[in-house]
């Protein structure tokens, strides 16, 4: 039988991330808000961890009840078989999300999940395990709403954007998943110079090469949450490492630049992390003096919006960005987020596609145009 599942996202990115998991294998494929459910094998939910470029976490659900109180609810979750995955002298972490249930908070739940857990051990194997918030070996997930609930295992550990070629950051720096999807929503084909003139920490840009060599979005990541759960299959996660078809070359070239110095040598030690310095070019330079090697290319930038990063004017920065663009970058696709309407509007520009996206909590437009 199909083992269930569910994908977490950001806002706005749920189709994307149901085509990647579609392509991945994934049976049964619904969006929801900020996710996308689905069904398949463990060997899958290894995979989707290890490829999957717009996926925030990956819970199993390993138990789905409804229930009128809490006693109820305490004995179906003492009946989960727990010590499948987790051992009588492990760490164990809970979390829960509420929704109009019995529960005046996600805190009670999660603790009431917590003690028939520990309780069922106890009785069983005369221990129990211990609460652990930052490493445990099994972080479950109970989500409740109404008079039902689900229990998910949290097989990721660390949200999946945290790749691990990051070793440096930017002030204002983009989420590596918002960063991927970005990409895909320009069309790039990774057959074409791809750009970022304000390349900051170079995120757009090590996410790029990555696509275009094929280097899994969990490549540089030395753990996942399913490591350390019992039922753990070495033998297939080894088998889904090795699947990964990473080309060791591209007939294309990654440019990145920026004004200032000190984030060039952030972006610089972050693509020497990730091993792409033979394929990512940086310098610094002011963004009305870079034009593409050759075209078509891609360009995608994310340029400050005024939040984390002062800028005397900002209207005046993006008429530059566009002046720039027209003068400049004839012949490209450019793809531009921001959460600042109104400087957008200095561009110029007229976009062929537009996507409300969202950077942490801002709510961003996302504009691709066609220089022509």
């Amino acid at each position: 039988m199909a083992e269930k599942f569910l994908a977490k996202t950001f806002a706005g990115l749920e189709g994307l991330l149901k085509e990647e998991l579609e392509a991945l294998g994934a049976k049964e494929c619904r969006m929801l808000n900020r996710a996308v459910q689905f069904e398949g094998d463990i060997e899958l939910m290894y995979k989707c961890n290890y490829f999957c470029r717009t996926a925030l976490r990956i819970f199993w659900q390993i138990s789905e009840f409804k229930f009128k109180n809490n006693n109820q609810y305490y004995e179906e979750i003492y009946r989960i078989p727990a010590e499948r995955f987790l051992k009588s002298d492990g760490t164990l972490a809970v979390s829960a999300t509420i929704n109009d249930c019995i529960f005046a908070t996600p805190l009670f739940a999660a603790l009431l999940t917590k003690d028939a857990v520990c309780d069922r051990f106890r009785e069983r194997y005369n221990e129990r395990p211990s609460v652990d918030k930052e490493h445990p070996d099994v972080q479950f997930h109970v989500h409740v709403s109404g008079e039902q609930a689900i229990v998910y295992l949290d097989s990721s550990g660390e949200s999946l954007h945290k790749r691990g070629y990051k070793v440096a950051n930017h002030p204002a720096s983009i989420s590596e998943v918002l960063a991927a999807a970005m990409i895909k929503l320009s069309g790039w084909d990774c057959k074409s110079d791809f750009i970022d003139f304000m390349c900051g920490g170079g995120t757009l840009l090590i996410e790029a090469a990555m696509f275009a060599l094929n280097i899994p979005a969990g490549f540089y990541r030395r753990e996942y949450g399913f490591f350390t759960w019992l039922n753990f299959d070495r033998r297939l996660w080894e088998k889904t490492v090795k699947s990964a078809k990473i080309k060791e070359d591209v007939a294309i070239d990654f440019y990145g630049s920026d004004v200032a110095g000190n984030f060039i040598d952030i972006a610089c030690r972050n693509v020497n992390r990730a091993n792409l310095r033979d394929f990512i070019r940086l310098k610094v330079s002011n963004l009305v003096d870079t034009k593409p090697r050759r075209t078509p290319a891609t360009v995608i930038i994310n340029p400050p919006y005024g939040e984390r990063l002062d800028v005397e004017d900002i209207s005046f920065l993006y008429k530059r960005i566009g002046d720039t663009l027209k003068h400049n970058y004839q012949g490209c696709t450019v793809g531009i987020i921001s959460s600042d309407k109104e400087a957008m509007k200095q561009i110029g520009l007229r976009p062929s596609k537009k996507h409300t996206l969202f950077n942490g909590a801002l709510e961003c437009k996302y504009c691709v145009y066609e220089m022509y």
